[in-house]
């Protein structure tokens, strides 16, 4: 075969390869089938995608407002199912509308939750601390006494567990059973007084314990970890 019918060849199939990718885009372009809420865009791939520079961003919010993602469809349906909790919308604050670092599609018809874990860091610095701007108040007898700053106890990186194990330090056990406000007056739990309820004053505490040579009277629960244990004893032992 000389080189005029190779070439000849070659272009036909060419020609075929792009027949195809024109008339049936899914089947020789897809990576696979788009998730449920999108089954209605198969086959139109410049709906999401530029040519030559992929799939954007600003494709995807031209469908979906920001600050309803989550809560309502592109038709202005709302998603959740009745009786459930709405969802709080944030993407309007985050940094930069970059919707493939989270979202993936191509992954079949199911909804793929990403695996990255999502990062506080993501959203603009005003609202990071406002925990209750997304987040609704545990409805438990415990948060029920407890108002301010929730990173006085939970972390950003793990919301569970908490990240101040109370037992580590003092066990409420006993006549210490009590509301979070009997030690941490004002709210503030990186603080705690014993003299609130105990009858004894402070100037008889440190009388008594300059007996045994200890002069730090401020912190109880150095020494006394539990309302039942007569013992001293220090967290470090």
């Amino acid at each position: 075969m000389n080189a005029r019918w190779l070439w000849a060849a070659v272009s036909v199939v060419l020609l075929g390869v792009l027949a195809l990718v024109l008339l049936r885009p899914e089947p020789m372009l897809s990576p696979g089938p788009l998730q449920a809420a999108h089954a209605d865009l198969t086959g139109d791939c410049f709906a999401c995608h530029q040519p030559f520079r992929g799939s954007s961003a600003e494709r995807c919010i031209a469908c979906h407002q920001v600050d309803r993602i989550g809560r309502y469809t592109t038709s202005g349906a709302p998603i959740a199912a009745a009786g459930a909790e709405p969802k709080v919308p944030f993407h309007q604050h985050l940094l930069a509308q970059n919707c493939m670092a989270c979202h993936a599609e191509h992954q079949g018809r199911a909804m793929q939750h990403p695996e990255a874990h999502f990062s506080h860091t993501l959203l603009e610095p005003g609202i990071r601390g406002d925990c209750l701007a997304c987040h609704r108040k545990p409805q438990d007898s415990l948060h029920a006494t407890i108002a301010g700053d929730c990173q006085q106890c939970h972390s950003q990186e793990h919301w569970r567990p908490a990240q101040f194990e109370h037992a580590r330090f003092f066990l409420l056990e006993g006549v210490h059973r009590t509301s979070c406000a009997t030690c941490h007056t004002g709210q503030d739990f990186t603080q705690y007084t014993c003299f609130g309820c105990h009858e004894h004053s402070p100037a008889r505490v440190r009388a008594e314990h300059a007996e045994e040579g200890i002069t730090d009277i401020d912190n109880c629960a150095e020494c006394h970890r539990s309302a039942e244990d007569e013992h001293h004893g220090r967290r470090d032992e």
